[in-house]
């Protein structure tokens, strides 16, 4: 190879990448095929070629021929565990890793990029000593360290987790994900509370809006925790406006498909038989989805289970909702999404969902998928899987609504920062449950949270039952699991069941009038706010 070919290939290779971005591969194959290199640069562009075209033979053989350099096997299986994550084939995504650990790049960029993969698949516990690593490597990284900080979070490292976000806020004072988080690293006291620094950091004019969201959730969050109800709200009406200023959400067609829902998947369509499942056939998994309106229980649901030595929770898994807009996209045509899901090969969709989730199940018979707005999916997931068994938790009206509200949730439920869109919401949300159990009656397993926190092991033992699970002893020790849990209860998990939380809407009463009112005339709640 000359040096006058490389120089050439390399000067080149900036329009060739751009060529790719565009998806111009008929270019970049032809480039590729004029200048055939022994070149890390020349293979590494040449298995971008192929991933991005999805052929998957041409990556497996340049992937082998990259690894007989061992100095190339990491960043071309990091691209690969990137990919595979994208195409949510998890297990081959770990394969990579493991490829990726066995010769990593000392570069603290690199260990962030493999703990990045690992957290989008709920790992924090694997990546953490990744970005332990890295932050060793960069202390002076102010994203890195936050990452480590939150994925010491959700581990429960809480002095650890507040320490690094400490040292984030020295860089970044306005950082509002920052200050958001700190916040929730402990319950605050009138002795120990960072009020004073919220409302200071508040009043800057330099505060961007993105961070003025955050730190206006934290801020809201202490005053509640010292009992300062009435300027704790008065800080998250601000806070949740300004969020709700940031976001494009088309409430009437939520509500429209809802409605199409109701209409379309009747008693009828369940009654028609599908020939024996290929999900029952072909795998011995038992899904359990715990579903419901968010802050409703369902973590608290899923941590008591979880507990079981027969079942892994697989977190909020995303892929029944994706399994079923992919399906229904290929056979719509001219007919709407939810017409087009009428027509739907259920056997074989629960069969695709069923492969995903083995990934993530870790060996166990029975897994959990916690992904709260399942509810909309209930009916699909009955006929595509009969065998699952669902779990409805359901809360007081007025407490879901006020525990949503008051939760900055990480870009999900637009629905949750304006109150008569929150209340609206809710509403169309009981009437499709209503729904789901009237066209499949005795399918759906309400539990109260209310009745959870009161009577926590009668209810235990109800959820087992319903599930087929014998008792064991530890189940309600939840608590003191070192499990990671990457929810918005992720704090909340790790305390003993108590029932603080219950009717704590009384409090808001005044402020909560435009969802009272909303809910009362729609019959879920009488004048006095008691559930109907």
């Amino acid at each position: 190879m000359s040096s006058e070919v490389l120089s050439s290939f390399l000067h080149q290779l900036p329009q060739a990448y751009q060529a790719l971005r565009q998806q111009q591969f008929q270019w970049v194959g032809g480039f590729l095929q004029h200048y055939v290199l022994d070149h890390p640069q020349w293979r590494q562009l040449a298995l971008e070629l192929a991933l991005q075209r999805h052929d998957d033979a041409g990556v497996q053989q340049l992937f082998a021929s990259i690894c007989r350099n061992k100095d190339e096997q990491a960043p071309a299986a990091l691209r690969l565990a990137q990919y595979y994550l994208a195409e949510r084939r998890r297990q081959e995504c770990r394969e990579a890793l493991a490829l990726v650990a066995e010769r990593p790049i000392q570069d603290a960029g690199f260990y962030r990029a493999v703990a990045a993969v690992f957290s989008a698949l709920d790992d924090p516990t694997a990546a953490l000593p990744w970005l332990e690593q890295a932050v060793l490597w960069a202390p002076q990284h102010a994203g890195l360290r936050f990452d480590l900080a939150l994925a010491q979070f959700f581990l429960n490292h809480m002095n650890e987790s507040r320490a690094n976000l400490a040292i984030v806020l020295e860089q970044l004072p306005l950082a509002g994900n920052v200050l958001h988080l700190r916040s929730g690293t402990q319950t605050a006291t009138a002795e120990h509370n960072h009020i004073a620094d919220l409302q200071q950091r508040l009043a800057q004019p330099a505060l961007q809006p993105q961070d003025a969201v955050g730190a206006g959730y934290a801020l809201a969050k202490e005053l509640e925790d010292t009992g300062q109800y009435a300027a704790s709200f008065a800080a998250l009406r601000q806070a949740a406006t300004c969020k709700r200023q940031q976001l494009q959400y088309d409430a009437a067609t939520e509500f429209a498909t809802f409605a199409a829902m109701r209409q379309h998947f009747t008693a009828e369509f369940f009654a028609q038989s599908d020939s024996e499942t290929a999900a029952e056939t072909n795998s011995t998994l038992r899904p359990i989805f715990i579903l419901g309106m968010p802050r409703t229980g369902t973590t608290l649901v899923e941590r008591i289970l979880g507990q079981h030595p027969d079942v892994v929770s697989i977190g909020e898994f995303p892929d029944f909702p994706l399994e079923v807009a992919q399906a229904a996209r290929q056979v719509q045509g001219r007919q709407s999404l939810v017409q087009a899901a009428l027509l739907l090969d259920y056997p074989a969709l629960g069969a695709r969902y069923l492969q995903q989730a083995a990934a993530m199940a870790q060996g166990k018979p029975i897994f959990i998928d916690k992904l709260p707005f399942n509810f909309i999916y209930t009916g699909l997931i009955k006929k595509a899987l009969p065998q699952a068994r669902i779990i409805h938790l359901v809360r007081d009206p007025l407490d879901t609504c006020f525990a949503i509200y008051k939760t900055l949730f990480n870009q999900v439920y637009s629905f949750s920062y304006q109150l008569d869109e929150l209340a609206d919401y809710f509403i169309e949300y009981k009437k499709l449950m209503a729904h789901w159990h009237q066209v499949l009656p005795g399918q759906i397993l309400d539990v109260h949270y209310e009745q959870v926190v009161a009577e926590p092991e009668q209810q235990a033992q109800r959820i087992l039952d319903w599930c087929g699970l014998p008792w064991q002893q530890d189940l309600l020790a939840f608590h003191q699991a070192k499990s990671a849990s990457t929810t918005a209860s992720a704090a909340q998990v790790r305390q003993p069941i108590h029932q603080k939380s219950v009717q704590k809407w009384r409090q808001f009463a005044d402020e909560l009038q435009p969802v009272r009112e909303r809910l009362f005339a729609a019959g879920l709640i009488d004048a006095e706010g008691h559930p109907v």
